[in-house]
């Protein structure tokens, strides 16, 4: 994408993000085993355990808090606001996509970088406001293919404190409808997917899946409803799909071998983890002593907390072929069924980052291909914990420990 001082301002758009409307109908795009996506509770761990880091659109007098600090005064914020849930991601990416790109145009790539999570309360709704820029011209070296529209879009909404905080930007690049759609794919996208395929190579043992996806009338009726437009299936549908079997993936971590055996070689012998699994065994005697827990278990329970990831899509970058994206085209029209290659080709531990190849295959064609990043850390710090212990909140359900007599 270009320097953004030489893009021009599109138009904006607000949009009302509903839990009923926007996160129930956005679970055929998203694994719906993950419960932080639309479980009240779920969120709030998954929101407590973020507090440790920073960049959470945080009020000015808790920007240079450290961890401890940042974790109790929002914690202690957070618990009063126990209806929310987490929007996902790639809804909110699919939504902007639609507000700025025409259905006849030809999308060669996409790729959302989010920097915030939306909280959307169950009963009312969160005002997303999308600003989208573009520079219009031809691609550097590929002066054939004509004039193509690069599109960058932010949505912004309220963070925690209301303060507006950066959501998601969204990068696309799209030609117009009578752009040579042939052309096209050979002189930008066949080489991306050369590039991309590089990625397939991956260490021996970690996780990877093959999924079939589809979209039947019934999707399309729905996704229509989720962007709050009447238009066929598009690439921003079938990207929107990706963190289904990419959460399916991570949820093999907790028991593949080859990842656990690399993630305890890296934090072996440190201190500061050896810290957080000593305020984790305080919060497991707090289980204890009020009746939740038995003796027996405190080894396992600390071992559960411990292991439990803090895992966060970052960025999903997707290259499309424009052939099959077509209106009524083979991967627009509904029933299309198209199977979503996950692999996980790189770790680096040092900074949370996992690099994943995502594909797409209509029968023999490969319709996409991208890469996703997500960032990883364990989920319950040493802060949370504290936290935890200080507050006597059960981790598993948030809900106040029963202060009952103990025999």
């Amino acid at each position: 994408m270009s320097d953004t001082k030489s893009l021009v301002p599109l138009g904006t758009a607000v949009v009302p993000v509903r839990f009923g409307d926007q996160i129930i109908t956005s679970l055929l795009f998203n694994h719906d085993a993950n419960p932080v996506h639309h479980k009240p509770d779920h969120a709030v761990q998954w929101m407590l355990g973020l507090f440790a880091g920073s960049g959470l659109g945080l009020a000015e007098d808790l920007t240079q808090a450290g961890p401890e600090e940042r974790t109790y005064a929002l914690g202690a914020e957070l618990l009063q606001h126990q209806d929310l849930v987490v929007m996902p991601g790639v809804i909110l990416a699919a939504i902007s996509y639609e507000r700025f790109v025409q259905p006849e145009e030809l999308t060669a790539s996409l790729t959302a970088t989010f920097t915030y999570p939306l909280l959307v309360p169950t009963k009312d709704a969160v005002a997303v406001r999308m600003e989208a820029f573009e520079q219009r011209g031809p691609l550097p070296g590929k002066e054939r293919l004509g004039p193509a529209r690069r599109l960058t879009v932010a949505a912004h909404g309220p963070g925690l404190h209301g303060v507006q905080a950066r959501l998601m930007k969204l990068e696309a690049l799209v030609f117009p409808p009578h752009a040579d759609a042939e052309a096209v794919f050979g002189e930008f996208v066949a080489p991306e997917f050369e590039r991309l395929k590089g990625l397939t190579e991956k260490k021996p043992g970690l996780p990877a899946l093959a999924h079939p996806a589809a979209i039947s009338a019934e999707d399309v009726r729905r996704y229509a409803h989720i962007v709050g437009l009447n238009r066929p299936i598009t690439p921003a549908a079938w990207q929107a799909k990706i963190p289904r079997v990419l959460t399916e993936v991570t949820d093999l971590f907790r028991r593949n071998e080859a990842y656990q055996a690399e993630v305890k070689a890296y934090y072996a012998g440190r201190e500061d983890e050896a810290e957080r699994r000593r305020a984790i065994e305080r919060y497991v005697r707090k289980e204890v002593k009020y009746g939740h827990l038995e003796e027996q278990d405190v080894a396992a329970r600390i071992e559960e907390l411990a292991a439990i990831p803090q895992l966060l899509y970052a960025r999903q970058h997707t290259i499309f072929d424009p052939r099959q994206f077509l209106r009524d085209g083979p991967a627009t029209i509904p029933g299309a069924r198209i199977n979503l290659d996950l692999s996980l080709h790189e770790i680096r531990l040092r900074r949370g980052i996992h690099r994943f190849f995502t594909g797409g295959r209509l029968d023999a064609r490969q319709v996409f291909m991208g890469e996703a990043m997500v960032t990883g850390q364990p989920l319950v710090t040493k802060e949370l914990a504290n936290f935890l212990c200080e507050i006597n909140y059960s981790f598993n359900t948030l809900r106040l420990f029963d202060y009952r007599r103990m025999p």
